[in-house]
């Protein structure tokens, strides 16, 4: 029994193999178990429309916003608190788009 989103749109919205589902019914990849929500971050006054990191300091977030602002966060380990904003940069004169950091962390390009 294929879900009724399955139905709808078909197997091109989850296979990564050329088959046709019909000939080789599969379920869509399960989600890892690695994902946990620990608590919400607040400063942003605007939506948050970027949230980037890297891999090596995956403890520190940089988020951007429709209040034309960007906040780098530093996230704690399991406490009170889920972590506290280290900076806030201001100086965009419209909403932020989107933010992304360099492979080792050191640059931060927002737009």
């Amino acid at each position: 029994l294929k879900p009724s989103w399955l139905k709808r749109f078909g197997c091109r919205l989850h296979c990564r193999s050329p088959h046709p589902c019909k000939t080789a019914p599969h379920t869509p990849p399960a989600m890892t178990e690695s994902l946990q929500y620990r608590g919400m971050l607040s400063g942003h006054r605007g939506w948050v429309t970027s949230v980037t990191t890297t891999y090596e300091q995956s403890n520190v977030l940089v988020s951007g916003s429709r209040d034309k602002r960007v906040m780098i966060w530093e996230m704690t380990p399991d406490g009170e608190s889920v972590g506290y904003a280290r900076r806030l940069l201001t100086g965009h004169s419209e909403p932020v788009a989107s933010v992304v950091l360099s492979s080792d962390g050191q640059f931060a390009l927002s737009g």
